[in-house]
């Protein structure tokens, strides 16, 4: 389908790289970024968060701190 939208030049020139290295049309790519953006939308809204993309690890019941992750540097020897 054909229609017509404002892209910002920097968003445009990714999409026709991407495009190019994988031999496909901008639309395409366009397409599948879109979709993939709504999808990851609704997963959200079904009670599965995700932060920035990443599911995160379930929980385990205690509370990560930055003096436990200090704790935990200082045993490793980090």
């Amino acid at each position: 389908m054909r229609t017509t939208i404002d892209i910002e030049d920097d968003v445009l020139a990714a999409t026709k790289e991407l495009a190019r290295l994988q031999n496909v049309s901008a639309g395409y790519i366009v397409s599948k970024l879109v979709r993939e953006a709504l999808a990851g939308h609704q997963q959200g809204r079904s009670g599965k968060k995700h932060a920035a993309g990443f599911r995160p690890f379930p929980a385990r019941g205690s509370l990560v701190t930055n003096e436990k992750i200090n704790e935990l540097r200082d045993q490793e020897g980090a």
